[in-house]
């Protein structure tokens, strides 16, 4: 089996087959419908109170999830918070937590007899319309610390993205904090950063399978000078290009699940970023006046494209941050570094 091939095993056909039935059944209620089936808690061990399974198990329902549009908190508490908790010993598996990992916060947290109190702001805290606490990274000396925090010990300011999904701004003046835990050595703020942004890369690159799949089905029942549009060879061009995109950011994907690190995270949210801006716009130029109609689904997935490819990281910064990293080493060499990436963290 291939690399591609991570999301064709029985096991994880059967569940995205799930999480497709209870997400076209369910309108309001899928939240609580993942929590009591589990799913919410896959990837944290059973023994801890989890579903088990692991990050490619968690993708394949994160994946299934974005090809709806639907809106619920497994990338965010699940494939986020869950793991940052866990690089830390810890584990929860009962409540969902939202990760404040934007690089626009501005946090500090002092300690007082005994208790840890935070000040500060975080700014785009995805979920936090499901989740109780928010993790919030914070530099303490040399290190780095995640602060479990419960959200209503915050003043909340909510906005949406493009997409309809709440961002909070949360500001917090001397808040106790539930738990200051320490990462270890050889992590910080960056890897929760790119942890996010492969929750989007993944989200990214279920919501370009639907968008591939419904412009293909577009095109070939949309007649024009009778005969579907598909046989143009400019449309043509066009399913190809978005296809194309699909299987990108499917290879990023696939790539960074198979091999987990800091690097490929990087490439993943660069590559799936990119290709959702340029299959959006293609998708949209197929379809025309149609795809901008409120009751078709390409715009509601077009428009998470466009959200997730800002959060978590941009493209542009990504691959800014990769080409610094390429030109410190003491001999860059181009080709060695592509195949063997000069940091591979497993995760």
């Amino acid at each position: 089996m291939s690399q591609l091939d991570w999301s064709l095993t029985e096991e994880r056909l059967a569940l995205a087959k799930t999480v497709l039935d209870m997400s076209a059944a369910l309108d309001d209620q899928l939240q609580l419908a993942l929590d009591e089936s589990g799913m919410s808690w896959i990837g944290i061990e059973e023994s801890e109170g989890g579903s088990g399974g692991d990050d490619a198990d968690l993708a394949i329902a994160i994946r299934a999830l974005a090809g709806q549009a639907r809106n619920a908190s497994l990338a965010e508490t699940a494939f986020v918070s869950a793991w940052a908790l866990r690089q830390c010993g810890h584990s929860e598996a009962s409540r969902h937590i939202a990760p404040a990992f934007s690089t626009a916060n501005d946090l500090q947290a002092v300690e007082r007899e005994g208790r840890w109190w935070v000040s500060g702001t975080a700014r785009q805290v995805p979920a936090t319309s499901a989740a109780q606490l928010a993790l919030l990274p914070i530099a303490l000396g040399d290190s780095w610390h995640l602060a479990l925090l419960p959200i209503s010990s915050a003043e909340i300011e909510e906005e949406d993205n493009l997409a309809g999904e709440i961002r909070t701004t949360l500001r917090f003046n001397s808040a106790p904090a539930e738990l200051m835990l320490e990462l270890p050595a050889h992590l910080n703020w960056i890897d929760l950063h790119a942890r996010l942004g492969l929750a989007r890369a993944i989200q990214i690159s279920g919501a370009l399978l639907a968008v591939r799949d419904l412009t293909v089905s577009y095109a070939r029942t949309r007649e024009q000078f009778g005969k579907p549009i598909a046989e143009q060879q400019a449309v043509a061009h066009m399913l190809a290009s978005v296809a194309e995109q699909a299987l990108l950011a499917e290879a990023a994907v696939a790539t960074a699940i198979s091999t987990p690190g800091l690097w490929n995270n990087a490439i993943a949210k660069s590559v799936t970023s990119r290709a959702a801006r340029s299959a959006a716009a293609t998708a949209h130029q197929v379809h025309g006046a149609m795809g901008m109609s409120e009751e078709y689904p390409l715009g509601a997935l077009t428009t998470r494209l466009w959200s997730w490819a800002e959060e978590g990281g941009r493209a542009e910064a990504w691959e800014n941050w990769i080409g610094r990293r390429f030109m410190e080493q003491d001999q860059p060499q181009l080709w060695e570094s592509i195949v063997n990436p000069p940091e591979s963290r497993h995760q």
